[in-house]
C-alpha cells in the first residue's frame, strides 16, 4: 500500500441563518480548526462535505480519497454531543462510494499508524445512497456525551482506488457552550418510522420513499 495522502485542518462552518430548520444537523456544532481529514486530494473541501440536509444531493463539495481507497475523518465538536444517527452519500460512480465505516469516539489522535491498534466502537456495512434517505443507527448510549467522533471508511464499493464522499450528516443533541442543560433537537432525516437496531449488531437501516 502507498503512503497515505496530506490531512487536513477544516475551514469555517458555523449556525446558517439560510438553513433555520437545519439545527439538529450537528455540522453546526463542529470545532472547525481541530475537525480533521486524513487521505483526500483537497484538504480544503473536506469541512464542506458537513453541510446542510437540503443539500446532499450536491455534488460539490466533495472529498476523494488520495493514495488509496482509506479516509479517515475526525469531527471534533465545540459541547459535547450525543449521535443518534448518521447518513453518508457518497460521490462518483457508485463504485466510488464507501462501503464500510468504523467509528471511534473521544480520540482525536487517529490516524493511520494507529488506528488497526484501536478496536471501534462500532462499525457498519454501507449501501450506496442515491436517494439519499439510507439512515444508520447508533448503539446511543456509546456516542452520548462525545467530544469527538473519527470515522474510518475503509473501502468502496468497487474496490477502486477512490472512494468519493459528498455528504456527512450526523444527528442527534448538544450542550450548550456554558454546560446547559441538554437542549434536544430530534428531527428525522427523512418520514418514515424508525426501526432500532439491535446494540451490538452492524448495519444500516434505510427509509426508501
Amino acid at each position: 500500500m502507498p503512503p497515505h495522502g496530506p490531512g487536513m485542518i477544516g475551514g469555517g462552518h458555523s449556525h446558517d441563518p439560510e438553513y433555520p430548520d437545519d439545527d439538529w444537523n450537528l455540522y453546526s456544532m463542529l470545532d472547525t480548526n481541530e475537525t480533521r481529514f486524513l487521505n483526500i486530494t483537497q484538504p480544503t473541501s473536506g469541512i464542506r462535505v458537513f453541510k446542510p440536509f437540503i443539500r446532499r444531493f450536491e455534488a460539490e463539495p466533495h472529498i476523494i480519497s488520495d493514495a488509496d481507497a482509506e479516509i479517515i475523518v475526525t469531527a471534533v465538536f465545540t459541547s459535547p454531543c450525543t449521535i443518534r444517527k448518521f447518513m453518508i452519500m457518497g460521490g462518483g460512480e457508485p463504485d466510488n462510494h464507501p462501503a464500510h465505516v468504523k467509528l471511534y469516539v473521544n480520540n482525536n489522535t487517529l490516524d493511520f499508524q494507529n488506528i488497526a491498534e484501536v478496536t471501534p466502537v462500532q462499525e457498519f456495512d454501507l449501501q450506496v445512497n442515491l436517494n439519499g434517505s439510507v439512515e444508520v443507527l447508533t448503539a446511543m448510549h456509546r456516542f452520548s456525551n462525545i467530544s469527538s467522533l473519527t470515522m474510518y471508511f475503509t473501502g468502496n464499493h468497487g474496490d477502486l482506488d477512490a472512494t468519493i464522499i459528498q455528504y456527512i450528516g450526523l444527528q442527534g443533541d448538544h450542550t450548550h457552550y456554558r454546560r446547559e442543560p441538554v437542549h434536544t433537537m430530534y428531527e428525522v432525516l427523512c418520514n418514515g418510522q424508525d426501526i432500532p437496531q439491535m446494540e451490538d449488531a452492524a448495519g444500516s437501516h434505510s427509509h426508501l420513499h
